[in-house]
């Protein structure tokens, strides 16, 4: 893991020998599918490392929809060379957040930001028609949920493949972060009875990822 330092910040210590710490995070981009970020704080003494030091690491952090979210702090003793590392985990929502290293001792702190990227897509499901069956020549209404921590965009829904031909329709989803959306489609009147339809569902979330219900298989029977 390889640490950028982003900022060192030296106040005032109360303490006669720390007198500044170093704080590195890597990476300071993260990725909302993982949502750990590695933070190492260095402290020092007149430029040397301090060792046996109190380090307190928080975490102020709030997505892009602007509802902030709680980081468990954590809390050690920097080591002979001075080093305090730890990992931020949680971080699952896009947006930006600010790291704080306190040497509460020396009342000293250090602060770097870091931005989440949102890579993790929607969770989509497809509720199917009872018994899993449409009939011949019927208007069918099918419910696909989508769900994601920022927002949907959009809903697609497709029906069928093969002779049935396909079916498709997308929904504008106004960034809900909990859509359900109604698709229509009617089976054709030559539809032979007994033959399968498969329906898929695709979402988009507010940061483009996609993400895929998984498809129903239904059975045509007659009218």
């Amino acid at each position: 893991m390889r640490f950028i330092p982003l900022l060192l910040l030296s106040l005032t210590a109360c303490s006669a020998d720390t007198d500044s710490v170093v704080i590195e995070l890597a990476p300071d981009v993260v990725s909302s599918i993982d949502g750990t970020l590695g933070v190492r704080a260095t402290a020092f003494a007149d430029r040397a490392p301090a060792s046996g030091e109190t380090i307190s690491i928080t975490v102020a952090y709030t997505d892009r929809n602007g509802t902030s979210h709680d980081i468990l702090p954590i809390e050690g003793e920097t080591n002979d060379n001075g080093v305090f590392e730890g990992t931020v985990t949680g971080l699952t929502w896009d947006g930006i957040g600010t790291i704080t290293a306190t040497l509460p001792d020396a009342a000293i702190e250090a602060k770097a930001t870091f931005s989440v990227l949102d890579r993790t897509p929607p969770t989509v499901t497809i509720t199917p028609p009872t018994n899993n069956q449409v009939r011949v020549g019927a208007d069918v209404r099918i419910t696909v949920h989508a769900k994601d921590e920022i927002g949907i965009s959009q809903v697609y829904f497709e029906a069928g493949d093969g002779n049935f031909g396909r079916d498709r329709a997308t929904l504008i989803a106004s960034g809900s972060i909990d859509a359900i959306a109604g698709f229509d489609f009617k089976v054709p009147d030559a539809q032979p009875v007994g033959s399968m339809i498969t329906l898929h569902a695709l979402a988009a979330d507010l940061s483009g990822n996609l993400g895929a219900a998984a498809p129903i298989t239904v059975t045509v029977v007659a009218p």
